[in-house]
């Protein structure tokens, strides 16, 4: 009686812990939503092909900044970073990945 109650306690700790884990980015994100949201939001600075415009931004189309972790940039993403703004609020946080997930696609 005891095995299978522990079992039990097992499976649905396991489960409550993996549904209350944030999807990475490559699960949650949509490439070509992220183009939209992109061009929408980010191209102003950053170039419509990741080129920057803007001294002192990073320039995506030389893949810089893009060999930190998600988790770094999608927090730059949302409460800004020096002289870009935080997007926290103002886009959805699917928007946010989605974008990233395409700023990910230029300059290859």
């Amino acid at each position: 009686m005891r095995t299978p109650l522990f079992a039990a306690a097992v499976v649905l700790l396991s489960a409550l812990t993996l549904s209350a884990a944030p999807l990475s980015v490559a699960w949650a994100a949509n490439p070509a939503a992220g183009k939209t949201v992109y061009e929408a939001n980010c191209a102003a600075c950053h170039g419509t092909d990741g080129t920057a415009t803007v001294p002192a931004t990073p320039n995506f189309a030389k893949r810089e900044r893009l060999e930190k972790p998600d988790a770094q940039l999608l927090n730059s993403i949302r409460h800004g970073l020096n002289i870009m703004p935080a997007w926290q609020g103002q886009l959805s946080n699917d928007e946010i990945s989605s974008a990233l997930m395409y700023i990910r696609t230029l300059g290859r």
